[in-house]
């Protein structure tokens, strides 16, 4: 998802967009939910009776060169914690190995008595099962995790962790559908727009209740 385009104020022709930009003026604009994605990770874990978590979430330069997704996600997931009185530590992870083994290492000798993962990073998604498994530890039984990423994503790396889905493809086909509509209607079409895709948590049995 991106967030960095420039001003669209000048465009005339019919447009849409995947992903939020900082102005989306005369697009339509089709985008997940990030902070409704943060509150349900955190909600997930709550209801499951998780107290501590640890948010995991892109590089601080993914949010510089315009990921806004990133802190949309991060910021609504800090509030919801703080409304349900959650103790979450939110950290940025590299964007690939061998640094985000590291990180995930430190991320969890720092607060060991967290018991939950939120994952707003692919590559520590990739990276955790080796992690995990050098540390000794299993999932769900020790720790519970739940990710942001995209199906095909996870079959690739044969993920075994709930995940909120991007929705890259159901984006892709409702941003195709809104331009050749736009095409079609000429100079009477209706308002642009801003859609987003309520978040969804695809289970695969990764959040079970923490040891007590």
């Amino acid at each position: 998802m991106t967030t960095g385009f420039p001003s669209c104020t000048a465009r005339r022709k019919p447009g849409a967009l995947v992903g939020l930009p900082g102005d989306p003026d005369e697009l339509d604009v089709f985008d997940l939910d990030f902070p409704a994605a943060g509150a349900l990770m955190v909600d997930e874990m709550f209801a499951r009776g998780h107290r501590e978590l640890i948010l995991v979430s892109q590089p601080v330069h993914v949010i510089e060169r315009g990921g806004a997704y990133v802190w949309r996600l991060a910021d609504r997931a800090r509030e919801r914690a703080g409304e349900l009185g959650i103790t979450l530590h939110d950290h940025h992870g590299a964007a690939g190995k061998p640094a985000i083994g590291s990180d995930l290492h430190g991320f969890l000798d720092a607060h060991p008595s967290a018991t939950g993962l939120l994952l707003n990073n692919e590559a520590a998604a990739a990276a955790l099962p080796n992690v995990l498994a050098s540390r000794g530890l299993t999932c769900p039984e020790d720790i519970s995790v739940v990710g942001r990423y995209s199906d095909d994503f996870a079959r690739m790396f044969s993920l075994p962790y709930s995940a909120v889905d991007s929705a890259a493809d159901e984006l892709g086909r409702r941003a195709v559908e809104a331009l050749v509509a736009r095409i079609d209607q000429g100079p009477s079409a209706s308002p642009a727009r801003i859609e987003l895709i309520a978040p969804v948590i695809h289970d695969r049995g990764s959040i079970a209740p923490p040891r007590q």
